[in-house]
């Protein structure tokens, strides 16, 4: 089994989804199929050929009768759209629009136009609506103007408060975002969240299926079935519209986007929250937290003691990242691998928290049993925020539990269940990712240089 070095990672196979949801959708989908399969009854055999026999009803005979219950209609908020002309997601642009729209045959596609300037753009299309917590869906296809190169189309889906302030999800490429908007005359940006790479988007050309099932404090952004993130914010005390948007900057080219499919239901009242994700893997099998795509340039294979992991370039770094990307999480795993004190040693092993475009989190027990805790930015690359001396560490091929917890701007690390380091940092603003393992070689490395298990990966709300 390999790791990809392009981060790319299936979804959690154990991630805890809240039991009444899924009971609400079968529900749901059970009674349309009921509805569909109405008994047949049984031709009344008379007691001649000739003679035809009247039957009286009696109360024996109504008490068989079957009630065939009526399908009810999904709570729909907004229905499925024919996108046709008239509607709201279909009304024409202005003839000065940077953008050209057209609705046919069950899609709506959008590209920019000719007369474009060199500025940043976005095309808006919205349905009012009154509401608390729903599950949006739909269905993308993103056709950048060279597709062999990168994919610059932005677009993304929405919703709004009855306060003005938009929650935005924006897709570009395999990257997602979450946004805070103020909608006036034009889209201002307040606030973003780190854009994190997202394996399970498809890549161009290709459709991509998004859910987006929000309750009152978070939201679940489901990707081909995949769940992909957890947005750090909900609908709150409801929302007034939902929408989606297509955006591009002033020094990008915007080829074409279409949509299919898009429609929104309303969930119950009474449906609980989404509940924290938590997973837990001795690592001794593949269970699908990491890709099965080839890793160049680094052992990885599992087997019953754990996950042995190791880069084979001399004093070269390597990390196994996964998602869901989240905001604040506790991640933690043992770690064995050969400790000398008397040493001074460059292979180390650890964890990564809020891995995302704009940088991540790191800290690693080295092998001469010291640790580290590195802030990696595009602006300054493999900072140091911490290290120190363990105090006990037992020589030898051991096992050592490191777990790092970032939660809000405070940053803790926890070595043999000890908190040795914790301060707060919110320079270059690392609030959001994806989260996995992190390792450096020796000088000499070799496949059980260093052998992980019992990973696990807790949200913190």
């Amino acid at each position: 089994m390999r790791i990809s070095k392009d981060d790319k990672s299936t979804s959690v196979y154990n991630v805890i989804m809240n039991k009444s949801f899924m009971v609400f959708i079968s529900i749901i989908a059970g009674i349309g199929a009921f509805s569909a399969c109405t008994p047949t009854q049984q031709p009344v055999q008379s007691e001649s050929i000739n003679t035809l026999v009247p039957i009286e009803e009696t109360a024996s005979q109504e008490a068989d009768l079957i009630a065939v219950p009526t399908a009810t209609e999904l709570p729909y908020l907004i229905y499925p759209l024919d996108f046709s002309k008239g509607t709201a997601f279909c009304d024409e642009e202005p003839a000065k629009s940077p953008f050209s729209l057209s609705c046919a045959e069950g899609a709506l596609t959008i590209s920019q136009t000719e007369s474009r300037r060199k500025t940043d753009i976005y095309l808006l299309r919205e349905e009012p609506l009154s509401s608390g917590r729903f599950s949006l869906t739909a269905d993308v296809t993103s056709h950048p103007v060279d597709i062999e190169k990168l994919d610059q189309n932005q677009f993304g889906f929405y919703f709004t408060k009855p306060d003005g302030t938009s929650h935005v999800l924006r897709v570009q490429g395999q990257y997602i975002n979450f946004e805070e908007w103020k909608i006036t005359d034009g889209v201002e940006v307040v606030s973003a969240y780190n854009k994190t790479y997202t394996p399970a988007l498809y890549s161009a050309g290709h459709i991509n299926n998004f859910r987006l099932t929000c309750g009152w404090d978070v939201c679940d952004l489901f990707i081909n079935d995949t769940l992909a993130a957890r947005l750090p914010f909900g609908t709150g005390n409801g929302i007034s519209a939902l929408g989606f948007f297509t955006a591009s900057a002033w020094d990008q080219q915007f080829g074409s986007i279409t949509l299919t499919n898009l429609e929104a239901i309303e969930l119950p009242g009474g449906l609980p929250e989404l509940q924290h994700f938590y997973l837990m893997d001795d690592l001794s099998d593949d269970h699908g937290i990491f890709s099965q795509m080839g890793l160049s340039g680094a052992f990885s294979e599992f087997e019953e003691d754990g996950f042995h992991f190791s880069p084979v370039i001399p004093y070269g770094y390597y990390a196994a990242k996964s998602g869901p990307s989240l905001a604040d999480i506790s991640v933690s795993v043992v770690i064995n691998m050969d400790i000398n004190p008397e040493m001074k040693a460059t292979q180390y092993a650890g964890v990564v928290c809020r891995s995302s475009l704009e940088g991540k989190y790191m800290a690693v027990l080295r092998a001469d049993g010291t640790y580290t805790i590195f802030r990696d930015t595009i602006q300054r690359p493999f900072a140091l925020l911490a290290q120190g001396q363990l105090e006990g560490i037992q020589p030898g091929r051991s096992n050592n539990t490191i777990r790092l917890d970032c939660i809000e701007d405070t940053i803790s690390l926890v070595i043999n269940n000890k908190l040795v380091e914790s301060f707060t940092d919110s320079r270059y603003g690392l609030r959001y990712g994806r989260w996995g393992l992190f390792t450096k070689a020796g000088g000499a490395p070799y496949s059980d240089a260093i052998i992980f298990s019992d990973f696990s990966i807790e949200e913190i709300r």
